[in-house]
């Protein structure tokens, strides 16, 4: 398997200036597969599966419409386990104003609480393994699981931040790739500057047990929303803005969008330690895929996205960054 992504499949109620949505598909792993899969597609078999996996628990109110649609995208998902009786991973939220910031109402961990993913065997030595965000205990758990796994990447929050500091730093030091936004990277460092903060991060200063404990991972990229993202690594700095778009619908699963397509490129490497050019062209890809995420509600932004309008885009933004 090329990349597993170890993220929950969800149903989304979502409040925004625009409108609302109830029983919206979601989830950290269906955002970052979706993504994965339009990008991996390009070199698919017509109806051939593509090599991306999803480990996920779901309940028995899980629609087999959405099982289809997953399928359908070319998702391989003998990772998926169903638990009779059980409800599906719930999220109730709402966005206000510049829609930076969700504002959860509720959650319903549901078959998702004391879940203990079971990766398939056969991907126990993927490429790619994606982290998605989720107790730091369980990212741990699948680490003990996937040891043959050539280059693993992280997304957190700031409740692990708040409630599982030491779980969440001896995480970070058996990654490569850590993908979190500016709170929580100012959170962890307990430093507003955000580059002094993230350095820190890298070299285990900021981690429980500080540098003696063990480095950080060696890349850590930062999300801004709005203002883009900035890749700090040992070879240097890359920044890039936003794709400015005036098309604001529901910023839910952005950053997973983004993670998914910003892995799919780093898998194709040869050596899977990218060079700055390598990460510049995929952070490039995965901030113009998150701005396709915006434009609608739950996941119809990436499900319905053509081909020949991304590459439009695409070229758009490279002009724009001057890269064209």
């Amino acid at each position: 398997m090329d990349i597993v992504i170890v993220g929950s499949l969800a149903y989304d109620d979502l409040e925004t200036d625009t409108g609302s949505v109830k029983n919206s598909l979601g989830g950290s792993g269906t955002f970052a597969g979706l993504a994965a899969a339009f990008h991996t597609s390009r070199r698919q078999d017509p109806g051939g599966t593509l090599p991306v996996g999803l480990v996920c628990a779901v309940g028995d109110d899980f629609e087999d419409v959405d099982i289809q649609l997953l399928k359908h995208a070319g998702l391989n998902l003998d990772g998926i386990e169903t638990i009779d009786g059980g409800r599906t991973f719930r999220w109730h939220g709402k966005y206000e104003g510049d829609m930076a910031q969700a504002i959860t109402i509720e959650t319903q961990q549901n078959v998702l609480d004391g879940y203990e993913p079971k990766v398939p065997a056969a991907w126990w030595a993927p490429r790619v393994l994606f982290l998605a965000n989720n107790h730091p205990s369980i990212q741990a758990h699948v680490l003990d699981q996937c040891e043959g796994a050539k280059y693993i990447a992280l997304d957190s929050m700031n409740l692990w931040i708040d409630i599982a500091f030491e779980e969440l730093s001896s995480v970070l030091r058996r990654i490569d790739l850590a993908i979190l936004n500016d709170n929580e990277v100012r959170m962890i460092a307990k430093d507003e500057n955000l580059i002094r903060a993230g350095e820190s991060i890298r070299s285990g200063e900021a981690l429980t047990g500080g540098k003696d404990s063990g480095i950080g991972p060696s890349i850590l990229i930062i999300k801004k929303g709005e203002h883009g993202c900035i890749a700090l690594t040992d070879s240097g700095m890359i920044t890039l803005p936003a794709y400015p778009t005036s098309d604001l619908v529901d910023p839910t699963g952005c950053g997973d969008s983004f993670a998914g397509t910003l892995l799919t490129f780093l898998s194709e490497t040869e050596s899977l330690v990218p060079s700055l050019d390598e990460l510049h062209n995929a952070l490039v890809h995965a901030t113009v895929t998150a701005s396709f995420t915006l434009s609608q509600f739950g996941v119809t932004g990436i499900v319905e996205l053509e081909r020949g309008e991304y590459h439009a885009r695409l070229d758009t933004y490279r002009r724009m960054v001057g890269l064209l």
